[in-house]
């Protein structure tokens, strides 16, 4: 029996969720456990050097922070079921929603749960707080969910959430859901029979945050109640859900993509991919003042995903202010670099689908300098 891995997380984060439901529906035996545990202070978090969740202990200690280096080095060691299409337009499609919706549904996610604070702290408040003291009382719980809270609230203004824009991040949810509860009426996962990368990424707003929290899981329960059944299946450790049992365990057939997947990738690339266009021209500007700084070494020692610019681009008709992130760009290039290892008749092929969806901005952007991790930080290639 294979020795189970450890995964330090919590029901409230948003990262979480996309781990928890790649190590169910992957078949990989794990223990969950709060950041409270020992272990986690002892062993986890000094070895990581980050406080962060999730972060995954496998059998032999070795310590995996950020869920994109968590599901890379898992895909390794476990493959089946694959968590990548084979398909070059599918799979290329995965790997911009890998990006894209952290861009696109992190915004609404974080208004939903943080602009409602009446409606939704005595829920969200609690949860926090449950990861810290599990059998706290409700006063404990207040407090260490006011800690959080606090913190949360000075990722305000990376997040652009001025009230001029608040509108197109509730226009943002609203949009997502009537696409899914359309795709998820039909088709269990968002390329066919199988759970991809993409759906775990999508777990992350959508279980973490927006269907559980009051205020966003009112509005998904009443207007896409096959979303919220779909997060529930996620969390399964079956691949077949029972309104699904009939449908064929694999990716959809000669590289197809259902269009409701289309129309949500290109309304992604609509909303989201100008700025990590952007993002990559200031990197390309900055990277070269960095002249022949060692490779390995970490862009900031104090911010694991570091912001190296601000910027001012328009969401909807609204102007909203960027961080130049980095991180978003290190999970973009490996899908660049997967797509510059393919093929001529591949690449082709992929870059006519990009052409369809609006995404040939993406997959030309050139990278002056590649981004790597070195641990837990981003650092320079």
């Amino acid at each position: 029996m294979t020795a189970p891995c450890f995964l330090y997380g919590s029901h409230a984060s948003y990262a979480t969720a996309k781990t928890r439901a790649y190590l169910r529906k992957k078949g990989i035996p794990f223990v969950e456990r709060l950041p409270a545990h020992p272990r986690f202070r002892e062993h986890v978090r000094p070895t990581s050097q980050n406080h962060r969740i999730p972060q995954l202990e496998l059998a032999d200690g070795t310590v995996i922070q950020d869920t994109i280096a968590i599901s890379d080095a898992l895909e390794a060691l476990h493959p089946d079921p694959p968590a990548y299409p084979s398909g070059p337009r599918q799979q290329l499609a995965v790997r911009l929603f890998e990006v894209l919706f952290d861009g696109w549904l992190g915004r609404p996610a974080w208004h939903y749960r943080w602009n409602y604070m009446e409606e939704n702290y005595g829920f969200v408040g609690r949860e926090f707080g449950r990861s810290f003291k599990p059998q706290g009382s409700d006063d404990e719980l207040d407090h260490y969910g006011r800690v959080i809270a606090d913190r949360m609230e000075g990722k305000r203004a990376g997040m652009g959430a001025t009230e001029e824009v608040l509108p197109a991040f509730e226009e943002i949810y609203l949009d997502a859901l009537r696409i899914l509860e359309a795709h998820f009426t039909t088709t269990p996962y968002l390329f066919g029979g199988l759970p991809s990368s993409a759906d775990y990424c999508l777990m992350g707003p959508l279980f973490g945050h927006l269907a559980r929290d009051p205020v966003p899981a009112t509005l998904m329960k009443q207007r896409a109640p096959r979303v919220f059944r779909w997060t529930e299946a996620m969390n399964a450790p079956e691949i077949q859900s029972p309104e699904f049992a009939e449908f064929e365990v694999r990716y959809a057939a000669e590289d197809a993509i259902p269009d409701t997947t289309r129309e949500l990738l290109s309304l992604c690339i609509a909303d989201s991919a100008a700025p990590l266009v952007e993002s990559a021209r200031i990197y390309n500007e900055w990277v070269v003042d960095q002249g022949d700084t060692a490779a390995g070494t970490p862009v900031s020692e104090k911010a694991d995903e570091p912001v190296i610019g601000k910027f001012v681009s328009k969401l909807r008709g609204r102007e909203i202010t960027h961080g130049a992130a980095l991180y978003p760009l290190w999970v973009l290039q490996r899908g660049l670099d997967w797509l510059a290892a393919q093929d001529e008749v591949t690449q082709r092929t992929c870059r006519e689908f990009m052409d369809e969806v609006g995404g040939t901005a993406l997959v030309d952007i050139r990278f002056e300098r590649p981004l790597t991790r070195n641990g837990s930080f981003i650092a320079l290639g």
